[in-house]
């Protein structure tokens, strides 16, 4: 009895094991690692100071020095009286008087701007006065008086030796030249006149209109490179008028 027993139970674990080794073992899953890459944050840029706006604070009085310096007149806005000694500048504003020996070039004037040498600036409503050279780089409306006067688009009175501006609304008043790269609607007075186009009238002894011309030229000699306009004087040529070339007087529309 115990030998059938014994028997009994070889028999089931051997099919025990069996019937383990027959299960399939589970294939195991490889996750793919993804290599994760530092966030690297880039250093802030520089900001190049020439471009920064003009500071938010506002002084009565600045004094300058050189160019820029002391730092403080490079950017800020003045609302009275800003002198250089003998230089002053920056990109700011000056609601009043900036008055230098030497240069006096502060970006924005509403004002006065004044000097002995040489008055700068981008853009101006006021008076800029010089004993020697006004320059101004886009727009200037008022007075600019000096030996040589220099303008982007001008509105108003430009009197001096030389005058120079791309667009006029007004006068340029010359004892030798007056030039606008532009056009002039108004008045060029001075002993040689150019213009690209006129809208107005020229008095020198030589007057020349590039292109368009609808307005009076008056002076020895009168030049229009194209059709329009009246000339009187001692020479008068309008290349597409009906008869370019006469003496005294002549007109084309």
């Amino acid at each position: 009895m115990k030998k059938t027993i014994l028997l009994l139970s070889s028999i089931v674990s051997l099919s025990t094991l069996s019937a383990a080794d027959n299960v399939a073992t589970p294939i195991a899953v490889q996750t793919p690692q993804v290599a994760v890459q530092p966030v690297v944050k880039s250093a802030p840029q520089a900001v190049n100071s020439d471009q920064q706006s003009p500071l938010n604070q506002w002084t009565f009085f600045q004094l300058g020095f050189w160019f820029d310096q002391p730092s403080a007149t490079a950017n800020s806005n003045v609302y009275g009286i800003k002198t250089g000694w003998p230089i002053s500048s920056g990109n700011g504003c000056v609601n009043g008087l900036e008055a230098s020996w030497v240069v006096a070039g502060t970006d924005h004037v509403q004002g006065l701007q004044a000097c002995w040498v040489y008055t700068g600036n981008t853009d101006m409503q006021g008076v800029q006065a010089s004993l020697a050279c006004n320059v101004n780089q886009n727009r200037f409306r008022g007075l600019q008086a000096g030996v040589v006067n220099v303008a982007g688009d001008i509105q108003g009175f430009q009197p001096g030796a030389v005058n120079v501006a791309r667009n006029v609304m007004g006068v340029q008043a010359a004892a030798l030249t007056n030039v606008s790269r532009g056009e002039v609607v108004g008045t060029q007075l001075g002993l040689y006149n150019y213009t690209k186009t006129l809208d107005g009238f020229q008095a020198s002894a030589f007057n020349y209109t590039k292109e368009k011309s609808d307005g009076f030229q008056l002076g020895f000699v009168n030049i229009s490179n194209t059709s329009g306009g009246f000339q009187f004087g001692v020479a008068n040529y309008i290349r597409d008028a009906w008869i370019p070339f006469l003496p005294f007087f002549n007109f084309s529309f």
